[in-house]
């Protein structure tokens, strides 16, 4: 089981505490609102009222082991800059802050922050991405150049082997799994033989500029 803190109980705050927790992960939140904290603790591990920008209270209840720090503080700048650098300096080494705007984002990426997030901007550019491409079903950002996509099969794909796609060759994509998408299951990895059915979606990897290429 991994171990996760949410600093910040805001609405991305609570959803991704509860959304761990539901994944069954050990899930620690803090948060100064003490309703807050009343709300949402019998769903979490532990649920702590106290001010993240004091860092001896960070140094009392985050061990600088946790697999990430999530930091949502809204339009609080300075709290979540101060709280970034306390974490850096404890030593924790996956903290993910949620930014308002790109300067925002750069200071904190400067004081430590491994990972900003944008909610507003990240849901606005797949949102876009999705009606550009109107058989991408899901997009998930990986690295620089490449994404996680899934997406639905044209019928001109049904009753097809991945071997007869030959779908690096001609998108250059790449097939880590087939979903059957009425029976939620999954084939990771799939045999070049296995045949599409019409209630399949492709997950695959794919640099960012071959993803308009996937309108088939």
């Amino acid at each position: 089981m991994s171990q996760f803190v949410v600093i910040g109980l805001g609405s991305f705050g609570s959803a991704v505490a509860l959304t761990l927790s539901k994944l069954n992960q050990d899930v620690l939140v803090i948060d100064q609102n003490e309703d807050k904290i009343e709300e949402i603790k019998d769903f979490v591990t532990q649920a702590i009222s106290a001010d993240v920008t004091n860092k001896k209270i960070l140094e009392e209840f985050i061990d600088n082991n946790v697999t990430a720090v999530v930091v949502n503080l809204g339009f609080n700048l300075e709290g979540s800059i101060l709280t970034t650098v306390f974490l850096k300096d404890m030593g924790i080494k996956n903290i993910l802050v949620k930014a308002g705007n790109e300067d925002h984002g750069k200071v904190l990426k400067v004081v430590g922050a491994s990972e900003i997030i944008y909610p507003e901007k990240d849901v606005g550019v797949r949102v876009a991405e999705r009606l550009s491409i109107p058989n991408l079903i899901d997009h998930i950002p990986l690295a620089p150049e490449y994404s996680i996509v899934e997406i639905s099969i044209p019928p001109l794909f049904i009753g097809k082997t991945l071997r007869e796609l030959r779908l690096r060759n001609k998108y250059g994509i790449e097939v880590i799994a087939v979903k059957d998408r009425k029976l939620d299951t999954f084939n990771l990895i799939p045999s070049a033989d296995l045949t599409l059915k019409s209630t399949n979606s492709l997950i695959v990897i794919a640099k960012r500029v071959d993803i308009d290429r996937l309108k088939f």
